[in-house]
């Protein structure tokens, strides 16, 4: 490849790297006089559907994404009997490399990195785009500091079903959220999960969990508890050692639901406020004595961190503005209970206005019967299509697991409501990595691990 002209446009450089399923060079665009990051797919996977579905799928998702901290996709085709992605060229370092050269990283780095991985996160969900696949090898750092999200080979629109057959895992072992880990669908929580492991390992310069083969580290996402970061590098700043607990919650609901949820708690670190420990680690929490006369005996207290007034490059993208402390919480916890109870009956005058025009809302139905599910849609003015099956470790067989479009969204009457009805509890399927070297087992039952930096 090197020296030659690829699909009579790219002028191939040299070669930037590899990984399970592509080759990524260095290039020249003879058309428009710029250097390309060209990702070309391994010859022995051009006839593989799965992965030439996977493939599309990255320039795909990419391509519909135009923000500073997501890798910018400019050409994708077929040539030479294979498939290419041209994408934005960056001179810089992944986040692994810095992690393994530099680690654990100053608080003022880890914060940075991890608000610019949360903006291109937070765009991508509010789009319906799941990465699933957030690792320091995806994440690449320029030359001035700017960070960059690539690689949405294994991405997906929320509404949309897997690549992978009911049950498999997709993903990297060592930052798989437990739900992936058990075969289960994904959330943007999911995502979320596997960047708090990323600033876990920014900021002691391991992770959290290991061991000799992907299963068991899977495993360990399902079952063990992290050790806080605190216990092996004392100088961690207890309020983002608690944003990060947080973000490694078992559950979905205990950790951020939302990549805006976990930007407010990060951005009141770098204000060096107070963030809640979660509620299995807070006895865990520091105490610390203070003199009797101006307080009691003793006081669970905050590390608090604060950060300088310039932190590097942290671009901020429709930010709300930071909301002020209220000296009386009773009050402020008042005023939030009237707005939910103001939000819920804007909602249900919503449905009832639009059920006398020409659009409808569509309803609720997971975890409905089939019938209770179609009944509820048709009276909703909506067309009902049972589209398939899905494994669920949280509904029961039969009931519906996941519709599309999603409750609450508003559509013409007369529009099709699509759902998946649970088929039980699926079963994770593990490779037969019998008689292979660790490598080739590691890699087969991981995917394979992809090139750092674009690949």
């Amino acid at each position: 490849m090197i020296g030659r002209v690829f699909d009579d446009r790219y002028e191939v450089i040299k070669k930037l790297g590899s990984g399970g399923m592509a080759d990524v060079y260095l290039a020249e665009d003879r058309l428009l006089g710029r250097q390309v990051a060209l990702k070309v797919l391994s010859s022995r996977y051009a006839h593989d559907e799965q992965f030439v579905e996977r493939f599309r799928r990255e320039a795909s998702s990419a391509a519909s994404l135009n923000h500073p901290n997501i890798v910018q996709i400019y050409d994708r085709g077929e040539a030479e009997e294979t498939y290419y992605i041209a994408m934005e060229y960056l001179e810089g370092r992944s986040l692994k490399e810095i992690i393994l050269k530099y680690a654990p990283l100053n608080p003022d780095l880890v914060l940075s990195v991890s608000v610019q991985i949360l903006e291109a996160l937070r765009f991508a969900h509010r789009r319906d785009i799941i990465h699933r696949d957030i690792k320091p090898q995806n994440i690449i750092v320029d030359n001035d500091g700017r960070v960059k999200v690539t690689d949405f080979g294994i991405a997906r629109a929320g509404s949309a079903s897997t690549m992978t057959e009911a049950g498999s895992i997709l993903g990297t072992a060592h930052y798989l959220s437990p739900e992936q880990a058990q075969g289960r669908p994904v959330e943007a929580a999911s995502d979320l999960y596997s960047l708090g492991v990323v600033m876990y390992e920014m900021v002691t310069g391991r992770l959290p969990y290991d061991g000799d083969n992907p299963v068991t580290i899977a495993m360990q996402h399902v079952q063990d508890s992290p050790t806080p970061p605190r216990s092996i590098v004392p100088d961690v700043p207890e309020n983002l050692e608690a944003v990060i607990l947080r973000s490694l919650g078992k559950r979905p609901t205990d950790r951020y639901l939302t990549a805006q949820a976990f930007l407010d708690d990060l951005r009141k670190v770098q204000r060096g406020e107070d963030v809640s420990v979660p509620a299995a680690f807070a006895e865990d929490a520091t105490r610390v004595m203070r003199p009797a006369a101006t307080a009691p005996v003793s006081e669970p207290t905050q590390v608090r961190y604060q950060a300088p007034a310039h932190t590097g490059p942290v671009p901020v993208y429709d930010e709300d503005p930071p909301r002020r402390r209220n000296v009386w919480p009773w009050v402020l916890v008042l005023i939030l209970i009237l707005a939910l109870a103001g939000g819920a009956y804007a909602i249900v005058s919503a449905w009832g206005t639009d059920a006398s025009s020409n659009t409808a809302i569509v309803p609720a139905v997971v975890g409905l019967t089939e019938s209770q599910a179609k009944k509820k849609v048709e009276d909703a003015g909506l067309k009902f299509k049972m589209a398939g099956t899905q494994p669920s470790a949280d509904v029961a067989e039969g009931n519906v697991v996941r519709q599309d479009p999603d409750d609450g969204t508003k559509h013409d009457k007369g529009a099709t409501v699509s759902v998946w009805l649970s088929s039980g509890k699926g079963k994770v399927k593990v490779p037969d990595v019998v008689g292979k070297s660790q490598v080739d087992a590691t890699s087969q039952a991981t995917d394979g691990p992809r090139s750092q930096g674009h690949a």
